[in-house]
């Protein structure tokens, strides 16, 4: 059986990896390849900066922690991606249909690179087969925005690239339900986002909205 392991920025404590595991099983059992092995508690990470440090323990992951990995997948966020000097990209422009592929391109080079380190072509040659790097747009709130209708937060919002700010979308949402508290990431995070792994009809409008999501499935089921 193939072995993953999936290191995500998220601060909502798995969500991502739940949304991803969820369609990747789904959609391979239609394609009727085997299941994969995921690991049963994949890294999610604390910003995007400690993600590029998980990118050096690649080799670890694949080799030296028990169980062994045939695969590792990275993913982080696009938004603010800009800040860390390492990556060497600036802030995708709208329309971001136009600039985003290039501002990921670079990205998933720069993390491929960070995770190669000081090995030399043919090293990194013979290792290099199991690494992913992926960049989702814009966040984990770019998941919830286009079924915020049918997860009871308001009107959806389907054009999730041009939503840059996803987080304080969902949070404009949440307090228009007139609660007493505001959105909070690690507490109603994980609960949306375990809703949309949970449902097929939710995945499946989440992964057409957000062409990033689908990428990183894609790679998943293909496997």
């Amino acid at each position: 059986m193939t072995r993953v392991h999936l290191v995500t920025e998220d601060r909502t404590g798995g969500g991502l990896a739940a949304v991803l595991c969820a369609e990747a099983e789904h959609q391979r059992k239609l394609c009727g390849k085997a299941r994969l092995q995921f690991s049963a508690k994949p890294s999610t990470v604390n910003g995007n900066a400690e993600l590029l440090k998980q990118c050096e323990k690649y080799e670890l992951f694949r080799f030296n922690y028990s169980p062994r990995c045939d695969h590792v997948f990275y993913v982080i966020d696009a938004r603010n991606a800009w800040d860390l000097p390492q990556l060497k990209v600036q802030a995708p422009s709208p329309p971001y249909e136009q600039s985003l592929p290039a501002f990921i391109h670079t990205i998933c080079g720069r993390l491929a690179e960070i995770a190669r380190g000081s090995r030399t072509e043919q090293q990194w040659a013979a290792i290099s087969s199991g690494f992913h790097a992926h960049v989702l747009v814009w966040e984990r709130e770019s998941l919830i925005l286009p079924v915020a209708d049918r997860l009871g937060l308001g009107n959806a919002v389907m054009e999730v690239y041009t939503a840059r700010r996803a987080a304080e979308s969902v949070g404009d949402l949440f307090r228009g339900l007139g609660k007493r508290r505001k959105y909070d990431k690690a507490i109603d995070g994980p609960e949306y986002l375990q809703r949309i792994a949970d449902d097929v009809q939710l995945r499946a409008i989440v992964l057409e909205s957000n062409p990033s999501l689908r990428t990183i499935v894609d790679e998943l089921v293909s496997l």
